[in-house]
């Protein structure tokens, strides 16, 4: 009885030994599947803890290629793309050379590429399930906003026409317009590491930017440079009027080191009603479609004279290091809208004109001829 008595216990005890080990090793083999699919997740989309510089660089397989792999072997052999960096799988955790396309329990991993899901039957009882990331649309649904300044934090305004261009880490360029206020925006940017350059004229500025899944990225950009500040006026402005006509002429350059276009000119002030211009002169020539026929409405306070005045894409360029003078007039100045009248003398008004790219210029016509 004794003997049987131990025996007995011995049985108990050996059960509840087997059970208990079975079930450390059952939840060693969870933990270490677990661990495998958040390392496989990690080569697809990245590890969101590996920072340089508080700025996170690692997004994996789809931060590079921009789009999920079609297979989970992807990411240890180049499927054939020139932008591939991989592999994207630690060493360690690779093993062998298939390992990793295996849970702990020997069972193959299902990835469904079309959902982004990885899954495994796992011990049998308990499958376990893995997305890249909580939603597809996380990948790709973020965005890059700012705003675009001068060296004086001066926006560029209606005449000034800054852009930024979005390099992505796929290889695919997108350009934002930037409005008056200085602001622009990208929406629908896929994480990754992106390039980001301003332009504005003949500078640029690069910023890198690293777009995580469900973010939304301030960068702002400031140049170091007015933006209104190439052309300049030099000599005095002179009147020119007679019986028949009457306007003005001015002779600018370009302080820049690289030559100026202007498309257009408009004349934010001139300070004397019922005054309209009816022609635009280039060095002395007429430009084109100048000047206004009779019926149509000359150019007053505000409005915007275009090179050629039907084509406001003409443009005409102006050397720089003030390398050369161009003698600018307004001409055929009268009293009536749509022409006819009398010629308008503009002696003694406070002018000032926006050219297209920026730059602004102010004076004083004289109060007589000279």
């Amino acid at each position: 009885m004794e003997l049987l008595v131990v025996l007995l216990i011995i049985g108990v005890l050996g059960t509840v030994a087997v059970r208990t080990i079975e079930a450390t090793r059952g939840r060693a083999l969870f933990d270490q599947t677990a661990a495998e699919m958040q390392e496989l997740v990690y080569g697809i989309t990245g590890n969101p803890d590996i920072i340089l510089d508080g700025r996170r660089i690692d997004f994996g397989y789809y931060g590079d290629l921009g789009e999920l792999p079609q297979d989970l072997r992807d990411l240890v052999t180049n499927p054939g793309n020139p932008l591939w960096q991989g592999p994207y799988l630690r060493r360690d955790f690779l093993g062998d050379s298939i390992g990793y396309l295996s849970d702990a329990w020997g069972n193959p991993y299902t990835y469904d590429q079309a959902t982004g899901v990885i899954s495994t039957i796992g011990d049998g009882k308990h499958p376990m399930t893995v997305r890249v990331v909580d939603t597809l649309p996380h990948l790709t649904g973020n965005s890059i906003v700012g705003t675009i300044s001068d060296v004086d934090n001066n926006p560029p305004g209606e005449f000034t026409s800054p852009v930024v261009r979005l390099y992505l880490s796929g290889g695919a360029q997108v350009i934002a317009d930037v409005d008056e206020g200085g602001y622009y925006s990208f929406n629908g940017v896929p994480i990754g590491t992106h390039r980001l350059v301003a332009y504005q004229l003949y500078d640029s500025i690069t910023r890198w930017v690293s777009v995580a899944p469900r973010s939304r990225n301030v960068v702002d950009f400031r140049f170091s440079k007015p933006f209104r500040d190439f052309l300049r006026m030099v000599g005095e402005p002179v009147v020119d009027w007679d019986s028949l006509s009457a306007g003005f002429k001015i002779t600018i350059v370009n302080t820049h080191e690289l030559e100026v276009p202007v498309r257009s000119i408009t004349l934010i002030r001139f300070e004397k009603d019922t005054a309209y211009f009816r022609a635009l002169t280039w060095n002395g020539v007429m430009l084109p479609n100048y000047p206004v026929p009779d019926g149509e409405p000359g150019f007053k306070q505000g409005d915007t004279m275009h090179l050629d005045r039907l084509n406001p894409l003409y443009e005409r360029t102006i050397q720089g290091n003030m390398s050369e003078q161009v003698s600018l007039g307004f001409a055929d100045c009268r009293d009536s809208l749509l022409g006819g009248g009398n010629p308008v003398p503009p002696y003694s008004v406070n002018v000032r004109l926006r050219f297209s790219e920026g730059s602004e210029i102010s004076f004083t016509l004289p109060d007589s001829m000279p």
